[in-house]
């Protein structure tokens, strides 16, 4: 008889297990475990990276919730002019949102750009905080300096904004084509600064008009803010002739409604925005553009997507390129002479400096417009005032080392960009009400008075921040914190685009944004990192349940059966719980 052998279990066998009929409520862990989950809201990383410091996640997060109004008024708490940086801003937020690791960052300036327009059409009620005796001067009207005085406003002050020009914007109007910033927008973000009370004389030159005397006589505190509007010189043989001329000169001319005749070859020297804007508004005028810069595409701190569309609009671009000579003929120049440029080791921007090779070559041009930076010729409003060669030294809030003289903007030596003059000009701001709070002796009022680390909330200053906040410090979610498995892809929605053969025959705007449903289809792929959406992920994977909901909608850990497993923190979606040491 042959010995047996081992059955298989058929496909519908039960293993066996170990199991208890007892309840898990008769479980309790009590204080055996060493960590405990806590939920605590976080920060995502768009906010921590917007120089405006706009709470981007609060409010694509109302959106979400079908909360617009409140979403375009949380907005319009830290940036007066939404409509504008949706934009022009270079959405360095875009560039850190997590999301890039799923299936593409969210379009933050797309959708900021709709409430912006949004909120032309339907404007958010004026506030103003409690009127105070102290009146602020601002000189200068362009984006640090509105926003400088739209806070102020706010907080109850009275705001008398000096602008040189007929019109208010600064480098907003001047330096920003219509093509990118229609000036119907332009002026509808303005006008909401001055439905705040804000007084803007144009047309008056300080210095000049109204000296600096009466300024600090008149004004309890005064914030510069007057941009950079000196074109760098490249100091090579040629410069001055006829036919060579500054970049930001040519854009002055051309956003004032002139068009300049520039022959048909034109040079563009540089590789910034406004490099950028030149070669595009001198091919709507006609002209065959080449872009000459010193630099890698990789290294051009203009803004990616501006690159993009020169190329795609049919400017060439040289790279590597020196301009060393200008060659004339005809009493004008006809030639840019380069020498060609090798990349070395790192300068103090961390981009990799050119390094001449002695190699050059010919670039024939019937114009050549430099742009290779700005200053702000700080010496035509005065010399007592500590300076270096990027602009003011500013401390944190604004200050400088004069007691009531505060800058923001291309004036100081921070970032130059729309958006940086804009977080420039709330810090400004929030630095004269602290200043002028506290010399008036409103100690009660002053500590009352909360901000968040990082990026300073005027929210929150205002104490009017529509999105309940608790995390006490700059705890930055990174991808790493983010459960990706718990979100479905969602491709983004890209910007739409009139052609390029049609946009160049003028200079009407080239992107005319997402439809709103788009938009607000766009918000939705906002993963809300580090902040609880409610979304019962924790309280369905833990395994004792020992999370529940209140009737409120918080949730609440019920510690004698919770194990401290972590299950519930490894599977949030968006990091917003934590392990911590249990106390004992």
């Amino acid at each position: 008889m042959s010995e047996s052998m081992p059955t298989t279990p058929g496909p519908h066998a039960v293993p066996q297990v170990a199991m208890s009929t007892m309840s898990t409520l008769a479980t309790r862990t009590g204080s055996w475990k060493y960590q405990r989950p806590v939920y605590h809201d976080r920060v995502a990383p768009c906010n921590a990276r917007c120089p405006v410091g706009i709470d981007i996640e609060g409010y694509l997060n109302l959106l979400r919730e079908g909360r617009v109004d409140e979403a375009r008024d949380l907005l319009l708490q830290e940036n007066p002019l939404p409509a504008v940086t949706g934009r022009v801003c270079h959405h360095p937020c875009e560039n850190s949102c997590n999301r890039r690791a799923l299936d593409g960052a969210v379009a933050i300036h797309a959708v900021e750009r709709m409430m912006g327009d949004l909120a032309h059409q339907r404007p958010a009620p004026v506030f103003k905080g409690t009127p105070r005796a102290e009146r602020v001067a601002v000189v200068g009207s362009g984006p640090a300096g509105l926003a400088c005085a739209y806070h102020l406003a706010r907080f109850g002050y009275g705001v008398t904004v000096y602008e040189a020009a007929p019109e208010a914007g600064g480098m907003l109007r001047l330096g920003i084509p219509e093509y990118r910033l229609p000036r119907d927008v332009l002026d509808r973000d303005i006008a909401r600064v001055t439905a705040h009370g804000v007084e803007i004389k144009c047309g008056v030159k300080v210095g000049t008009d109204v000296p600096w005397s009466e300024l600090t006589s008149a004004y309890e505190a005064v914030c510069i803010s007057t941009g950079a509007h000196t074109s760098r010189a490249l100091d090579v043989p040629g410069e001055n002739l006829p036919g060579v001329r500054p970049g930001l000169a040519f854009l002055r001319d051309v956003n004032s409604g002139l068009r300049p005749s520039l022959g048909e070859r034109v040079v563009v020297v540089g590789g910034g925005n406004t490099a950028m804007d030149c070669a595009r508004s001198a091919m709507r005028l006609g002209a065959k553009v080449t872009v000459a810069y010193r630099r890698t595409r990789e290294q051009m701190p203009a803004i990616k997507e501006e690159i993009e569309d020169a190329m795609r609009e049919g400017a060439e671009f040289v790279f590597l390129a020196n301009p060393v000579e200008f060659r004339e003929q005809g009493g004008r120049v006809h030639a840019m002479v380069c020498e060609r440029m090798a990349l070395g080791e790192p300068d103090a921007s961390g981009r990799r400096r050119p390094v001449p090779t002695g190699e050059t070559f010919v670039i024939e041009a019937d114009t050549v417009l430099t742009a290779i930076g700005e200053s702000a010729a700080l010496q035509n409003f005065f010399t007592d005032v500590e300076g270096s060669d990027a602009g003011l030294r500013v401390d944190a809030l604004g200050g400088t080392s004069r007691n009531l003289l505060y800058a923001g903007g291309d004036v100081t030596d921070l970032e130059r960009t729309v958006a940086d003059a804009l977080g420039a000009g709330k810090r400004a701001a929030i630095g004269i009400d602290r200043h002028l709070r506290h010399h008036a002796g409103d100690t009660a009022e002053l500590n009352a008075l909360r901000f968040a680390d990082g990026n300073l909330s005027a929210a929150r200053w205002t104490g009017r921040d529509p999105v309940r906040r608790t995390a006490p410090v700059n705890d930055v979610v990174t991808p790493d914190d983010v459960n990706y498995t718990q979100f479905r892809r969602a491709p983004r929605h890209g910007d739409p685009h009139l052609p390029s053969a049609a946009a160049v025959q003028s200079f009407d705007e080239v992107n005319p944004g997402m439809p709103e449903a788009v938009a607000m289809e766009e918000a939705k792929r906002c993963l809300n990192c580090g902040v609880c959406i409610e979304c019962d992920v924790c309280m369905i994977f833990c395994p004792d349940a020992a999370i529940t909901r209140t009737d409120g909608g918080a949730y609440v850990i019920a510690m004698d059966y919770c194990k401290g497993c972590g299950i519930c923190a490894a599977e949030c979606p968006r990091g917003a719980i934590t392990m911590t040491q249990d106390r004992p």
